[in-house]
C-alpha cells in the first residue's frame, strides 16, 4: 500500500488555543477550521511547571517525569550542586515509538526534543533541538545512520533553524522571522519525502516555530502587553499570525501526503505574554536567612555569577570564531562540562550556609533544598508558610507551592527541584525571573528598563509559557467535541486505539470520549542497544544548548 502513516502527529511545540482560535476566526489558518468542525479537542495540560522537555518525554511515553526522568536540561545530583547534561540515555522508560518498533511496527520520529541520542528503532528518527548539532543535521542525530547521507544528497546542506536567542539587537527580529518561515517548509519537504517513501505505522513530526516566534514576538502581537511598543511595524506585529499561518499550509499538505486514520495535533504548553516586573528569588531566600552569598556580586549579561568559567565563556565568544566555538567544548572530557555548567550556577553561594536556592531559570521557578530528609522536610514546610507572602506592590506573586512528591511518582523523583513554584499572573502577564547576581542585596524584584522589553534567552523573554496546550484528535472512532486532556494520555490513547495493549508503567489514562476497551501489557523495556553519548556528543550538545540560551 502507497506512503502515508497510519497514525499522524504533528507536534506545534507552544501552540496554544488562544492564538488558534483567533486566527481560525480570521481566516488564516483554514485546514485547522475544517479539522474542527470534526474533530475532538482539548485545552491539553502540560507538566507542571510546563516545560518543554519533560512535556514532550510525557507525551512519547505515557508517563509523569517522575516516573521517565527528565525534569529539565540538566539534572542536578541528589543533595549537591553538580550538573549533567541530561539527555534520551536518562529517560527511564521506552517511548511509544520504541514500544511499537518492539511489536514490530514501522515507525518515524522527526524533530521531536528528548530524542537525542536517537533510538536505534524499527524506522527512522531524525533527532529534535536537544541534540548536539548545533548548525544543521549529521549523521550522530539520524537514525538509520546512512540515511543522513540519502537526505543530504537529495536537499542539500540541511540546516534546522538554530540561530541564537539570547542577544537581541537591531535586525535581529528581522532576521530571525525570515529564518523561522524558511524552516517549516524545510522540514515539511522533508517530512513528506519520508512519507513518500513508504506507509508508516507511526509518524511524528514537530515544528518549533510557533514557540520560537511567541517567545520573541509577543510584545509586537498583543497591543496590551506592558512591553508594546508605540510603534510598531506591519511585519512585526504580524509575525505570529504569519507562522501560525504556515504550519496550517504545512499541516494540510502533510495530512494530503500521509492519509492518516488518525491524526493528532498537540503542544507541549500554552503561551502568554510577560509583564514588566522582575523577581530575584535567590534574594527572597537570602532575605529569609536560607542563603548565603560568598560574595556580593553584581554582574551584567546572560549569566549569573563570577564564576571562572563564566569569564572563559565570555572571552570565547568575544574572541574566538563562531565555527570553532562549537569544537572547543566538544574537546572537552567527559563529565567536565556539567561540573563547569554547576560552578557557573552556584559558585557564588556559600555553599556551607545555604540551605534553599534556585536556579533562578526562567522559565521554571524552582528551589532546591540542602541537608538530610528531616532538615528538607521542616524547610519545605517553613517556605510553604512564607512565600505566599511574598509581595510585589501590594499583590502576592506566589500562588502555589508544591512539594515535588506531591506532583510526581515514580523512581526518579529525586531528580526534581524539591519545590515547583506557581507564580501568579499579574494582569494577565507573567512575572520574569531573573538571576540575582543582577541586584542588588535585599533587592527582591525590580522593574524593566524599556530597553530591557525585547528580552532574550536569559534576560526574560517577552512571551512565556502557559499549563494548557492544544490537542486535536480526528479518525475513526473519534467524536467530535471537547475532552479534557493531559500530555501523559495521548501515548496509551495512541495504543489503543491501534488495537495495542497499553504498557502496565503508563501512568495516561486513554481518552474516555472513545469508548475504548483497553489492555494493560507487562511493562516495557526497550530492547536492542542504546546509543551511548560520547563526550565529543555531550560537549556539542552543551554548546547548542549555551547558544540557544538554555544554559
Amino acid at each position: 500500500m502507497g506512503g502515508g502513516a497510519r497514525v499522524l502527529v504533528v507536534g506545534l511545540d507552544g501552540a496554544t488555543w488562544d492564538l488558534a482560535d483567533r486566527f481560525v476566526d480570521e481566516g488564516q489558518m483554514p485546514v485547522l477550521a475544517g479539522l474542527l468542525r470534526q474533530s475532538l479537542r482539548a485545552p491539553l495540560n502540560s507538566t507542571t511547571p510546563p516545560m518543554t522537555l519533560p512535556s514532550w518525554c510525557s507525551m512519547l511515553t505515557g508517563c509523569n517525569p517522575g516516573r521517565h526522568g527528565i525534569f529539565d536540561f540538566v539534572m542536578k545530583e541528589e543533595g549537591g550542586f553538580g550538573l549533567e547534561l541530561a539527555n534520551a540515555t536518562h529517560r527511564g522508560v521506552p517511548t511509544l515509538h520504541r514500544v511499537l518498533s518492539d511489536r514490530g511496527a514501522r515507525v518515524a520520529s522527526l524533530a521531536v526534543p528528548t530524542t537525542w541520542p536517537p533510538d536505534p528503532v524499527n524506522g527512522v528518527v531524525i533527532s529534535g533541538f536537544d541534540s548536539p548539532v548545533s548548525t544543521g543535521i549529521d549523521g550522530s542525530f539520524v537514525h538509520p545512520a546512512g540515511l543522513h547521507d540519502s537526505l543530504q544528497r537529495r536537499f542539500g546542506d540541511l540546516r534546522f533553524a538554530d540561530f541564537q536567542e539570547s542577544h537581541i539587537g537591531p535586525g535581529w527580529h528581522d532576521d530571525a522571522l525570515s529564518a523561522l518561515l524558511r524552516e517549516i517548509p524545510r522540514k515539511e519537504d522533508i517530512a513528506r519525502y519520508l512519507l513518500g517513501q513508504e506507509r508508516w505505522d507511526l509518524f511524528m513530526v514537530l515544528f518549533g516555530e510557533s514557540d520560537t516566534v511567541s517567545h520573541h514576538f509577543w510584545m509586537f502581537h498583543d497591543e496590551h502587553s506592558p512591553r508594546h511598543p508605540k510603534k510598531v511595524e506591519p511585519r512585526m506585529r504580524n509575525a505570529i499570525r504569519s507562522i501560525y499561518s504556515r504550519l496550517d499550509l504545512a499541516l494540510g499538505r502533510l495530512i494530503e501526503a500521509a492519509r492518516p486514520d488518525l491524526l493528532l495535533i498537540c503542544s507541549d504548553h500554552g503561551f502568554g505574554g510577560a509583564g514588566v516586573h522582575v523577581l530575584h528569588l535567590n534574594r527572597f531566600l537570602e532575605s529569609a536567612g536560607l542563603l548565603r552569598y560568598q560574595r556580593q556580586v553584581r554582574v551584567e549579561g546572560l549569566r549569573a555569577g563570577s564564576a571562572w568559567f563564566d569569564r572563559a565563556k565570555a572571552a570565547a565568544v568575544a574572541h574566538v570564531p563562531a565555527h570553532l566555538q562549537g569544537r572547543l567544548f566538544r574537546a572537552l572530557p567527559a563529565g567536565w562540562l556539567g561540573r563547569a555548567e554547576g560552578e557557573s550556577r552556584y559558585a557564588d553561594l556559600d555553599k556551607a550556609a545555604t540551605r534553599a536556592f534556585s536556579d533562578e531559570m526562567n522559565y521554571a521557578a524552582t528551589i532546591h533544598l540542602q541537608g538530610e530528609p528531616g532538615a528538607r522536610a521542616a524547610l519545605a514546610a517553613e517556605l510553604e508558610a512564607r512565600l505566599p507572602t511574598w509581595e510585589v506592590d501590594g499583590q502576592r506573586v506566589v500562588t502555589a507551592v508544591h512539594r515535588r512528591e506531591a506532583l510526581y511518582e515514580g523512581p526518579f523523583v529525586g531528580r526534581s527541584p524539591d519545590l515547583v513554584l506557581e507564580l501568579a499572573l499579574r494582569e494577565g502577564y507573567s512575572y520574569t525571573l531573573l538571576p540575582s547576581a543582577r541586584a542588588a542585596a535585599g533587592q527582591t524584584f525590580r522593574v524593566l528598563d524599556p530597553q530591557e522589553h525585547v528580552g532574550g534567552k536569559g534576560l526574560g523573554m517577552n512571551g512565556s509559557h502557559r499549563q494548557h496546550g492544544v490537542m486535536l484528535l480526528q479518525g475513526a472512532g473519534v467524536p467530535a467535541g471537547t475532552c479534557a486532556a493531559g500530555m501523559a494520555d495521548l501515548a496509551p490513547t495512541i495504543l489503543a486505539w491501534m488495537g495495542e495493549d497499553v504498557p502496565a508503567h503508563m501512568d495516561g489514562r486513554v481518552l474516555p470520549a472513545l469508548g475504548l476497551s483497553v489492555g494493560r501489557s507487562r511493562s516495557e523495556a526497550a530492547t536492542g542497544p542504546r546509543h551511548v553519548a560520547s563526550a565529543a556528543e555531550r560537549g556539542a550538545l552543551h554548546d547548542r544548548l549555551e547558544r540557544l540560551g538554555y544554559l
